[in-house]
């Protein structure tokens, strides 16, 4: 059975993934939920400098004889094992959005232009989720760290993509939910993603089209993704050297494992990408007022990113992920909404 070492802030759904395409998988995290112990050995680390991070991968990677994925919030780490995905340093040019902008405006691919007038977005150069962002009625210095972007008023998605050293095919248009109050989340605080995401087909192709040409500008492998705000045409927020938060809609959505069609893209062999056979949500839910966690809820397929029996959760910060699927867009957030109010209970 062949071995793989993933790394970063919240890895469980790469994990299961991983686990289920016959991998055995060591995990190291910020957050070993219940759930994740199912499907991986895992580490937990909290705080540590990039450097001594990277070691300690290293020194797991050997020892297991595994390769290394590299997933949220630690794409660049510059760790010297094999990596299967994105080369750290390329990744380093991505996640800096500063380096990301600068060269899609040399490409002449749209983007909300930076330093723009209020009321304007104010966002860390480096992060994601959401986390730290704000809108900003007026401006007078532009804190450390920041960039100041033009707000545009749009639909946020997503186009989830592989690629291998010869291409780069989509693979699904997801949308991205933000500031959900049915989730506790506010402001422009991520929380989960539905697909498929049904658009006009000339305004499909089109964001299909741009998302390959800003991965084409980059030398990723593997699988990636690129965020949009669609308004009178798609604007790019940024480019995700990694798997996504869409992993677990785009899986019960096209019956396919997104870990299996990565390891083809690096090793350079062919794939194939069905269409959407139902639609489906993750949905991340906040807690709006301290949590302390009673019950297991490991093994029940409504839930992920379980949190562990006598857990604390402090308000605002993520509860557990809901997952649903059904029919119709409408049919699956009823669900998720109806699968909230079951949390609770249990």
């Amino acid at each position: 059975m062949q071995r793989v070492v993933i790394v970063g802030h919240n890895v469980r759904n790469v994990a299961e993934s991983a686990r289920k395409a016959g991998w055995e998988v060591f995990a190291i995290t910020k957050f070993v939920d219940a759930d994740l112990k199912l499907y991986a050995k895992a580490k937990k680390v909290e705080n540590v400098k990039d450097r001594e991070l990277a070691r300690i991968v290293d020194e797991i990677a050997e020892s297991l004889n595994a390769n290394v994925v590299l997933a949220s919030g630690c794409e660049d780490l510059p760790v010297r094992s094999e990596v299967l995905g994105v080369d750290p340093k390329i990744a380093g040019k991505i996640v800096n959005k500063l380096k990301f902008y600068r060269t899609l405006e040399r490409a002449g691919i749209p983007f909300p232009e930076l330093n723009g007038d209020p009321p304007c977005v104010l966002k860390p150069v480096r992060g994601g989720g959401g986390l730290g962002i704000k809108l900003a009625e007026r401006l007078e210095d532009l804190p450390e760290g920041y960039l100041c972007q033009r707000f545009i008023e749009g639909l946020p998605c997503s186009v989830s993509l592989i690629a291998t050293e010869r291409c780069v095919k989509p693979v699904a248009i997801n949308k991205i939910l933000v500031g959900w109050s049915e989730m506790n989340a506010k402001d422009f605080i991520y929380c989960g993603n539905a697909t498929p995401l049904i658009l006009e087909r000339d305004v499909r192709v089109r964001l299909m089209k741009t998302a390959v040409e800003v991965a084409e500008l980059f030398d990723v492998i593997g699988s990636i993704g690129v965020d949009f705000v669609l308004a009178d045409e798609p604007f790019v927020l940024e480019l995700n050297p990694r798997f996504q938060g869409s992993l677990d809609s785009i899986e019960w959505s096209y019956d396919i494992n997104v870990f299996s069609l990565h390891v083809r893209a690096c090793e350079g062999k062919s794939f194939d990408v069905p269409k959407p056979r139902r639609f489906a949500c993750r949905a991340i839910l906040f807690a709006d007022s301290k949590i302390r966690v009673k019950s297991d809820l490991t093994g029940n397929g409504f839930f992920a990113d379980i949190p562990n029996v006598g857990e604390v959760i402090n308000k605002d910060e993520p509860v557990i992920s809901i997952l649903a699927s059904g029919k119709t867009e409408r049919e699956v957030i009823n669900k998720v909404i109806e699968r909230k109010i079951l949390f609770y209970r249990l």
